[in-house]
């Protein structure tokens, strides 16, 4: 458009909002960008005169978390997701020059949360090898003709004569399963990142050490996040050799010849552990970046040649070997897990505490820094229970004894790990504190509902008894009800907190057997305790198992509807639109992070604009806000005189601010502030999302101010019906901020600021329905913003 002097460029929110919805006309037709994330404009009609009207475009980025029906099996990798977003919710103050002993707590920080995320890889691979492995590849050969009569796709494995019928194959087979698993894993982890990262950012903006995403690099993570997956994959692949190792072993020991099963041993654990520790090599010097993946890629396929071999090993011909009682060394490979799992959560709480009270950082802080180590632990306390379903259910349904009428001659017994029952335990607890938890939520809501009728009254000057005024009142109640996170998460690190209580009770006492038979989880650990405790300690366990295989397959069905159905898919995508938006810095099995692509893809559209003389409205909705901020922050200098910033509905200082400190706190949101030309925010008391936005000013004595309005918009503007309406305007909460008077003036005042022509004075006209507004009203907020 040649006579283009500004544009409105608008950015959704969650839930992958259609274009056509977004610019309010259809059909819209894209302009640039791809059918996972491009930009839309309205089509021109011949008989329309808009060379006065602002072009308004929007970027369409939610197909990149929710269009294709592969996101679906996402859902599985929700635990990895979390521990990635703990690395970064790290407490800290951007800018401030940390002391010997706080930079120790942020490179122990980021070592903890890194093998938590290796941890949580190794579970997965032990949870399909306790399938594959321990139950078809172990066990159910140690039955023999009985497990062959029970499941006969199972008889090649099992029947007395088969050529398979032997621990060696039999292994061997039951290995394919965590192979399988580790393969798709990968794969799915490099067809991503061809598609999610950018390689070379398309602008090199102004770094500021008070806002880390101004970083030019920030979001080019593919070469760390190559490098972290080569790692976990030798790691996976060197604890199924070792797990397919270990029973030859024995037998070769007991034979009085080990020395070529000792010498596999020995090369594949240093494997193991040389990938472990290569997960900790920083990603700052481009030279060091190359040795070090030119060393995980080398662990990688040593990796590959010691399980090859070990395969070989484990196929020889050895007279006698017969596979009896569970799989050797699985249990006490799990239960090492477990135990460093409960040292890295300690290590990273005590991190985040020196990190918090070490530093200055701002009072608004979630939990007091503690939000990292309760998210990473709950990413690893649900990655546990989802592995304890898994082999539970197999268990279960492999023996068939958990059919109902199930007699025990009629099945055969496949024992699961006897560690998982704390996991069970906990997920008990976990129900039970969220009952709890919404039980007072309710009480919380009534008491808070109380309060703001009499805030309802003097705003609308009614009656406080009316029923009108009884559902304002709630839905102000519901805007407050982000406040009550912090203390709903750290209700639900109880149980985590507890089982590590008792687990080292247990220690502490003797009560826990360091041998594979003796291990019995919380039962040995409170057998010295009353009648009354042990029964409750069983009663739930058993409960936690079944509650755990029911949310396994809940999760299983999501996912296999989200799999065939968009608007699932949309709904499961909004986990997606919030929890991937950070860099996989920490697990590179989790899903793709859509802002490596996105915020490159938005700074060159506006950085393109604006080198062409064009201002540009950069407009964000929820977590489009963040888009935006972000874009902003990797703008080229000279861009900022062409660019304001409208947030609306925004979470940037009421969830972002709070939860991850150390990039969006209000020292970093006061730099943002100074790299556009203005800065208007907007938001409601209804919004239980969006709220107020503070940023630091620029006079150095750490005082902040508010970014736009320090009071909400009204909502609704009317208490009753409009004039030729038979009900009275609805509360809009979070949604459509666009149609709102306040967003038209705010706009348009946001239009005088960039455009070069001082004619330019209206935007496009929205169509659809429009709340009313006071034309005197909508001039005052006109001419606030111009002054």
């Amino acid at each position: 458009m040649p006579d283009e002097r500004a544009v409105e460029l608008r950015i959704h929110g969650v839930s992958g909002g259609e274009a056509e919805e977004l610019l309010d006309v259809e059909p819209a037709m894209r302009v640039s960008g791809d059918s996972l994330a491009g930009f839309f404009r309205w089509r021109r009609k011949p008989d329309t005169e808009l060379e006065d009207d602002v072009p308004r475009e929007i970027f369409a980025w939610g197909n990149l978390t929710s269009g294709r029906a592969s996101r679906a099996l996402w859902l599985l990798l929700f635990p990895f997701m979390l521990v990635n977003i703990a690395y970064w919710m790290r407490p800290g103050r951007p800018g401030d020059r940390p002391g010997r002993v706080r930079r120790i707590a942020d490179g122990g920080y980021g070592t903890a949360v890194r093998l938590l995320a290796l941890s949580l890889t190794m579970l997965l691979t032990l949870t399909a090898a306790g399938v594959g492995m321990d139950l078809v590849g172990w066990q159910c050969s140690g039955y023999s003709e009985k497990c062959a009569q029970l499941r006969p796709l199972l008889d090649f494995l099992s029947s007395p004569g088969s050529p398979m019928a032997t621990p060696g194959w039999a292994l061997a087979i039951g290995a394919l399963l965590p192979l399988l698993v580790i393969a798709v894993l990968w794969q799915l982890s490099r067809r991503t990142e061809s598609v999610y990262e950018v390689v070379e950012p398309p602008h090199r903006p102004l770094p500021h050490a008070k806002a880390p995403l101004s970083d030019p690099e920030f979001w080019q993570n593919s070469r760390t996040m190559g490098r972290l997956r080569s790692a976990h994959v030798a790691a996976a692949i060197a604890a199924v050799t070792t797990l397919l190792l270990a029973p030859a072993l024995g037998y070769d020991r007991a034979a009085d010849s080990p020395v070529a099963g000792t010498v596999l041993s020995v090369l594949v654990a240093l494997t193991f552990t040389g990938s472990a520790l290569s997960v900790l090599i920083p990603g700052t010097d481009p030279r060091w970046n190359g040795y070090a993946d030119t060393l995980c890629r080398v662990l990688r396929d040593l990796a590959l040649v010691l399980l090859a071999v070990t395969l070989l090993y484990v196929l020889l011909p050895r007279q006698g070997w017969e596979a009896s009682g569970r799989l050797p060394g699985f249990d006490i490979g799990l239960n090492v897990l477990f135990a460093a799992q409960c040292a890295l959560g300690v290590l990273l709480l005590v991190c985040a505490i020196v990190l918090y009270w070490g530093g200055s950082a701002h009072g608004g802080i979630a939990l007091r820094g503690m939000a990292g180590p309760a998210t990473a632990a709950l990413g690893t306390l649900l990655g546990g229970v989802l592995t304890a379903a898994a082999v539970y259910q197999a268990a279960g349904m492999l023996g068939g004894c958990n059919y109902p009428g199930a007699q025990a001659t009629d099945c055969i017994e496949l024992r699961a790990p006897s560690a998982f029952a704390w996991l069970q335990l906990a997920f008990t607890m976990e129900v039970i504190i969220a009952l709890v938890a919404a039980a007072a939520l309710g009480i919380w809501m009534r008491g808070r509902t109380r309060r703001e009728i009499g805030v309802v009254t003097a705003l609308y000057q009614r009656d406080p008894g009316e029923r009108r005024t009884r559902e304002l009142a709630r839905a102000r109640a519901y805007g407050g009800i982000t406040e009550t996170l912090p203390a709903v998460l750290a209700a639900f690190l109880l149980p985590v907190i507890a089982l590590i209580v008792l687990a080292l009770y247990s220690v502490l006492t003797g009560r826990l057997s360091v041998a594979p038979e003796a291990l019995e989880g919380p039962f040995t650990a409170v057998s010295g305790a009353t009648g009354w405790i042990q029964g409750a300690v069983a009663t739930m366990v058993t409960v936690g198992s079944w509650l755990g295989g029911l949310f396994l397959f809940v999760l299983v069905g999501i996912g296999s509807s989200a799999y065939r159905n968009r608007p699932t898919r949309q709904v499961v995508g909004v986990l997606w639109d919030i929890g991937t938006f950070w860099p996989r810095a920490a697990h590179p099995l989790a899903p793709p992070s859509y802002a490596e692509r996105a915020v490159p893809q938005l700074v060159a559209r506006v950085a393109g604009k604006t080198g062409r003389g064009i201002g540009v409205v950069l407009s964000g909705h929820s977590q489009g806000s963040v888009l935006a901020a972000a874009a902003a922050w990797q703008l080229p200098s000279r861009c900022r005189p062409l660019v304001v910033l409208l947030t609306h509905g925004s979470p940037l200082y009421r969830l972002y601010a709070r939860y991850f400190p150390a990039y969006f706190g209000p020292r970093a949101l006061g730099d943002l502030n100074g790299r556009v030309e203005h800065w208007r925010n907007l938001w409601r008391a209804t919004d239980a999302i969006g709220g107020p936005i503070k940023a630091e000013r620029d006079a150095g004595d750490g005082a902040t101010e508010f970014v736009g309005f320090a009071e909400p918009l009204p909502d609704p503007r009317h208490f009753d019906p409009d004039e030729g309406e038979a009900l009275p305007p609805p509360v809009l909460g979070h949604s459509f901020y666009t149609r709102d008077p306040a967003y038209t003036a705010a706009a348009l005042a946001a239009v005088r600021k960039v455009a070069r022509a001082p004619e330019v004075e209206r935007l496009p006209r929205p169509v659809g329905p429009v709340v009313a507004a006071d034309t005197a009203h909508r001039g005052a907020d006109v001419e606030q913003e111009d002054q």
